[in-house]
Formats: C-alpha cells, sequence, structure tokens
C-alpha cells in the first residue's frame, strides 16, 4: 500500500483515479492545485501523480518544487495528454520518475506504482518484524514492549499473519473468528479491527500498521510472524 496525492483539476477524471488507487487499498488524497495540495502536505505521500496541465502552478512547475522540498524520497509521475518527446524530457528534467498518457491504462498505472514503492520503500529487514506469541496472547513489536490481546484479537492477527502480504478480505477474517461470513454482522468484525488498533503503536510515518483496504479487508503492513 503507498499514500498517494493525486493533483488533476478535471473533476471526472480526478474522481476516477481516487476511486480506483483507493480500491486497490492504497491510501489517496486528491487535490485541484498547487495551492490546494500546499493546504495538505502534512498528507505526505509516497508518490504524487501531476497533471501536466494545471491552473495556476504547471505540472512540471510542481514537480521541481516537490521533488526540492522531499529530494528522493517521493516518486513523481506526469499525467498528461502530451506525448512529444519534448514533453517527456521537460517531465523528466523537471525530476518525475515516470510518465503516463491519457487516457490512462490503469494496468500499467498499478505496476507503475508498485515499481517506485520497491524504490522507495525497500523491503523491511527481519529486525522490524512484529511477533505473535500464541502462548502468552501477545503482540511483540520491535523494541517495544508486548502488547496483550485477547482472544478474537489473536485470532485477527493470526488470520493475517497467515495470508500473503499481510491482507486479508473481511470473509476471511470472519471465517477465522469461527463464524459464518453470511450471518456475521460486518460491524461487530469492523468494532474488533477498530479495539485492535487503537491497542498498536504508530509507526515511524505516523500511521497505524493496520490498515484498512477500502472494499476489500484489511492488511497488517509490517512483517508479522507467528511465534508458539
Amino acid at each position: 500500500m503507498a499514500r498517494i496525492i493525486i493533483v488533476e483539476d478535471d473533476i471526472g477524471q480526478q474522481e476516477e483515479l481516487h476511486s480506483f488507487l483507493m480500491y486497490a487499498g492504497h491510501e489517496v488524497l486528491a487535490v485541484g492545485s498547487g495551492v490546494e495540495l500546499d493546504k495538505h502536505l502534512q498528507f505526505v505521500p509516497d508518490i504524487a501523480l501531476l497533471d501536466y496541465n494545471l491552473p495556476g502552478e504547471t505540472g512540471v512547475e510542481l514537480a521541481l518544487r516537490l521533488r526540492k522540498k522531499f529530494g528522493t524520497g517521493i516518486g513523481l509521475v506526469m499525467v498528461t495528454a502530451r506525448s512529444l518527446g519534448v514533453d517527456r524530457v521537460e517531465c523528466r528534467r523537471a525530476g518525475a520518475d515516470d510518465y503516463l498518457i491519457k487516457p490512462i491504462n490503469f494496468a500499467e498505472l498499478l505496476a507503475l506504482i508498485d515499481n517506485l514503492s520497491l524504490r522507495l520503500k525497500p523491503a523491511v529487514p527481519s529486525a522490524e518484524t512484529w511477533r505473535i506469541q500464541v502462548a502468552r496472547s501477545e503482540l511483540v513489536p520491535p523494541d517495544a514492549p508486548a502488547i496483550p490481546l485477547s482472544g478474537l484479537e489473536l485470532l485477527l492477527l493470526q488470520a493475517l499473519a497467515n495470508t500473503q502480504n499481510g491482507q486479508a478480505d473481511r470473509d476471511t477474517l470472519i471465517r477465522a473468528l469461527g463464524k459464518n461470513p453470511i450471518a456475521y454482522d460486518p460491524r461487530a468484525l469492523e468494532a474488533n479491527i477498530s479495539r485492535l488498533r487503537r491497542k498498536l503503536p504508530l509507526l515511524e510515518d505516523g500511521r497505524n500498521p493496520l490498515q484498512a483496504m477500502r472494499g476489500m479487508g484489511y492488511q497488517f503492513i509490517r512483517p508479522l510472524t507467528v511465534v508458539n
């Protein structure tokens, strides 16, 4: 999952991009100009998708400013209908990592985000693995005190630890609780997840390690292992 900010003044295209990336499990904020972006930079994005033609400050000017502010710690992608080589060169010189031509191919966009995320967030070392101590019903963060878990919280974390990339849909988590997804009230799952999230210390970037994936389920965004 990446934190993505979209700067696009066409409301229809902005909403389409926002909805697609949220559904794909990313944390997304969308604004219409550089002025609006400045009001939300506490969001600290991993990746910025910048329209080339924006009101006021252009996408190229915005890319230059963001690169100066964040250095190589942010991924910059220009999104535009312009396809001339000279435009690509201008964007590269402004610090853009890549360039997408409208209409956007969403499969290409997701692949680009994945590649940028690998560069920006290399694999977390094993020293940062969170350990689930089943016998003690505890979650042990790296270099932090153990967190007592209820029986349901233990089951939820074990289910997340046993899935690829720490991601699990709601039905998987409901079954981990020994319930039938058809009959179980999903609000009860959300209440259990909410209580668990309140117990967890925030990461160095201010995020909770247990994240919701809109329309899908939940993800534990740090390595998670079960110790019996």
